[in-house]
């Protein structure tokens, strides 16, 4: 009996801190270097060549109907005059 309380005491107080401390290692070392690869990508789109363009934003053309269109692009006939 006090053999099993021994194990769970060195469990919780040693060996649980000692995973966590490690987990938490690794997950910091996983982020670090996620964010350098981020970094790296993030440099390497930003490179453009000279005269290049970028739209960031294109705005979603609206079709009318019909009954909203305008007047104004209507043809106009015209003559020509002759001096």
């Amino acid at each position: 009996m006090l053999k099993i309380l021994g194990l769970i005491f060195l469990f919780i107080y040693v060996i649980w801190p000692l995973l966590k401390m490690v987990f938490k290692g690794y997950i910091i070392t996983q982020v670090h270097r996620q964010q350098s690869e981020n970094e790296y990508r993030n440099k390497a789109a930003q490179k453009r060549k000279e005269g290049e363009i970028h739209v960031d934003y294109v705005p979603h053309s609206k079709k009318k109907n019909k009954d909203d269109r305008d007047d104004t692009n209507d043809y106009i006939f015209y003559e020509e005059l002759n001096d």
